[in-house]
């Protein structure tokens, strides 16, 4: 039981740290200046309905991906941890990520609802970082039924936080301003290079075992 208490909070503060809502909410206020109060509650809707397909339907589907292209979870998780450590590099730097958002993406998001799907369901809440994360969760050896029901339970709880925090945007970007939001980016910018560190070295060690 403690156990998977640990890997429900463990996964929680992960997906939460990459996932980043905090860090969105600049992205969001600047994009949805203009709108009324209901374009913008259907537009964070959308983004979170986005994001909660793209990263659910990846993660259940991650494990019949790798075994078509003959890829084990620990060479994933030897890539995904560089790819945290990058996106937590930029975090750090207080920058949004490259991986996650272009200047291209958030050009073309011209229509009012639109910005809801791209950019920021995905790739700004739904990035490479989340959906890497997610996988390598749900996918990790010795895993049961039990242990996965846990992980998606905790990916839904972020998700859920992230709508209220969205939903909340113009009070917080009030109280925190962007010098408060980076703050926070930065923070969870350190925990996500650890963990990327971690998925590296176990991969990397799961890789040189099995030779």
């Amino acid at each position: 039981m403690v156990s998977l208490i640990f890997l429900y909070i463990s996964t929680v503060l992960t997906i939460f740290a990459i996932l980043n809502p905090i860090g969105a909410v600049p992205t969001l206020m600047v994009l949805t200046e203009n709108y009324t109060k209901k374009e913008k509650s259907r537009v964070i809707f959308k983004s979170i309905m986005v994001a909660t397909g793209m990263v659910l339907g990846f993660m259940l589907l991650g494990v019949y991906i790798f075994s078509v292209l003959g890829i084990s979870i620990s060479d994933f998780k030897v890539a995904g941890g560089a790819l945290l450590f990058i996106v937590a590099f930029d975090m750090l730097q207080g920058k949004t990520s490259r991986t996650k958002l272009t200047q291209q993406e958030t050009d073309e998001s011209l229509e009012k609802e639109a910005i809801g799907v791209v950019p920021i369901g995905t790739p700004l809440l739904a990035g490479p970082g989340t959906i890497t994360t997610a996988i390598i969760y749900f996918n990790t050896n010795g895993y049961g039924p039990i242990e996965k029901f846990v992980v998606f339970i905790a990916i839904i709880t972020v998700l859920i936080f992230s709508y209220i925090i969205l939903r909340l945007s113009t009070p917080l970007f009030e109280r925190l301003g962007k010098t408060g939001s980076l703050i926070i980016s930065r923070i969870m910018g350190l925990l996500l290079a650890s963990i990327g560190v971690e998925f590296m070295v176990t991969g990397l060690i799961a890789i040189v075992a099995g030779i």
